[in-house]
């Protein structure tokens, strides 16, 4: 059974994502209030007593916002989050309210499982606080190969190890926050615009797309089948211009996937995230299926 992906809502006012498999859901991100995310859910046919779990990238608001967490704590919901969000945000009532309960579960650098079948390796970001991006893999059963997706949003800059976390994965949502020239000339403070373009900001639309083609080259023919566009600004993006270079990068690497961009506005409708057909070149995760 192929991971199903959905992106329940993307931008600065609030980030949720859904991964289902085998009838249970589970959370990427709760940056959204609670009747808006409970909203969303109903739109894609899920609810809060389907889902299983959620893991939070970072405590900024837009990923995590408190008055959802407390949400979760009322459903007895667990939440993943990193020791560092821990110690960042641990005075916040949600925070609070779950460790309570002991519903407060922690990631580190392992991989993890979250889920009935579901495992997750996070690996570190540059944003302004301790932000992390995963690698997810789920199958059902023992046999056959496990549908693998990977997430990354808030984040001003990549290394080899993004590059080697995001390899062969089926599916890649990846951050195209913002075109260069708009947000210069956005009309936005000096400090936003510097923190934006900074390396403890976001991605902009070109730095997106070296990192698609760092990936492509790390990877296998048949892998990264679909690439999602995250986290666009709604001020200083079009969703038309992220089209545009991420099918450059595919173009020029000779691959074809197919490309979704995600919005703020209202969810992106479900993606079968499957495996791979063909062997794959590499193999860079450490999911114990064995165990």
């Amino acid at each position: 059974m192929a991971l199903g992906f959905t992106v329940l809502a993307s931008g600065s006012k609030g980030n949720a994502s859904l991964l289902q498999l085998d009838g249970s859901c589970f959370l990427v991100d709760v940056g959204l209030g609670p009747r808006s995310l409970s909203h969303r859910l109903e739109a894609v046919g899920a609810d809060w007593d389907r889902i299983s779990g959620a893991i939070i990238t970072h405590t900024h608001g837009d990923h995590s916002h408190d008055a959802t967490l407390r949400t979760m704590a009322r459903f007895r919901i667990p939440v993943y989050c990193h020791p560092d969000h821990w110690e960042e945000a641990g005075h916040r009532p949600g925070f609070r309210e779950l460790a309570g309960l002991g519903l407060l579960r922690f990631f580190d650098d392992r991989p993890l499982l979250v889920s009935p079948g579901l495992w997750v390796e996070a690996f570190a970001l540059r944003h302004s606080g301790p932000t992390f991006g995963f690698r997810f893999e789920g199958r059902v059963g023992r046999r056959g190969r496990p549908s693998t997706l990977g997430y990354l949003t808030d984040t001003g800059c990549w290394d080899h190890r993004t590059v080697e976390a995001l390899a062969d994965v089926d599916l890649l949502g990846i951050e195209f926050n913002h075109d260069v020239e708009m947000e210069r000339h956005s009309g936005r403070s000096p400090a936003l615009i510097w923190r934006n373009l900074g390396d403890r900001g976001h991605l902009s639309n070109d730095q997106a797309a070296e990192l698609l083609l760092a990936v492509l080259d790390q990877s296998g023919p048949g892998a990264v089948t679909q690439v999602v566009m995250l986290h666009l600004s709604e001020h200083c993006n079009r969703p038309e211009l992220a089209v545009k270079v991420a099918r450059e990068a595919l173009r020029q690497r000779d691959r074809r996937a197919k490309l979704h961009t995600a919005s703020q506005a209202s969810p992106l409708g479900k993606l079968w995230v499957k495996p791979a057909r063909r062997p794959r070149a590499t193999s860079t995760a450490g999911f114990p299926w064995e165990a």
